[in-house]
């Protein structure tokens, strides 16, 4: 593969990289600015290190930071954009061309999409036949149009009795192989039956009742069914 193709002379450290993409993930969860206690613990890191990156970041034109925490910069949003989008099909590419099971396929391409420079990455989306999301069932952003879309909610926000269908499962590898064990992927139906104790839901899936803790029940975005809105619509439109 020729060497033009390999990311040597990126602007953006591959640590640099992952910032942005912690940040931008974050903001979208939240809609508002990204904690550095929040940075420390999904990066693994000391909260001085996370200041002194922002601080860095800051520098280059890429993230807005306070007291309540960081923001991106529209040149922050572009680049983090093309770093999820790196990401993402480099799990793609793993599990889809390579054959690599789940669990475990976010930690190697977090290792892998560095590799990446634009025009490989084009090339292997366009192998990929642009694929919308990723394994996970994250939407695949290409552009800040499309990286902004209906969000799903978090299982954990539904009421007992609700059915929903599952759109995207936390990345980890520990809850992956837990989720894939319970047979629960994007696409899956699921019923609440139940909130537990201490944020605990159980959950229908299929034939079998499963539990599921406040923390990873919070990390699975779920989309409810599109009759229950309209049929809540029209009751409201009837009045």
């Amino acid at each position: 593969m020729p060497h033009h193709m390999f990311r040597k002379d990126s602007k953006l450290s591959a640590s640099e990289e992952e910032y942005l993409e912690a940040i931008y993930r974050g903001q979208a969860e939240s809609k508002q600015r990204v904690k550095v206690r929040d940075l420390a613990k999904g990066l693994g890191v000391k909260d001085p290190s996370v200041v002194e990156m922002l601080s860095r970041l800051s520098d280059k034109g890429l993230v807005t930071r306070d007291r309540s925490g960081a923001a991106l910069t529209d040149r922050g949003v572009d680049e983090a954009i093309r770093v999820v989008r790196r990401h993402k099909l480099a799990e793609r590419l793993l599990c889809d061309v390579f054959g690599h099971e789940l669990p475990g396929v976010h930690e190697h391409a977090c290792e892998f999409e560095h590799i990446f420079d634009d025009e490989l990455t084009e090339k292997i989306d366009d192998l990929l036949k642009r694929p919308a999301t990723c394994p996970h069932g994250s939407p695949i952003p290409r552009s800040k149009e499309n990286s902004i879309q209906d969000q799903p909610e978090p299982l954990s926000n539904l009421d007992c009795g609700e059915c929903c269908t599952v759109v995207t499962i936390p990345e980890e590898r520990e809850s992956v192989e837990r989720l894939l064990a319970l047979n629960i992927l994007p696409g899956s139906r699921v019923k609440v039956v139940e909130k537990l104790p201490r944020g605990a839901i159980m959950l229908q899936c299929g034939k079998m009742q499963v539990a599921l803790s406040r923390d990873i029940a919070s990390k699975i975005l779920v989309k409810r069914p599109e009759m229950r809105r309209f049929r809540h619509r029209a009751r409201r439109g009837r009045r």
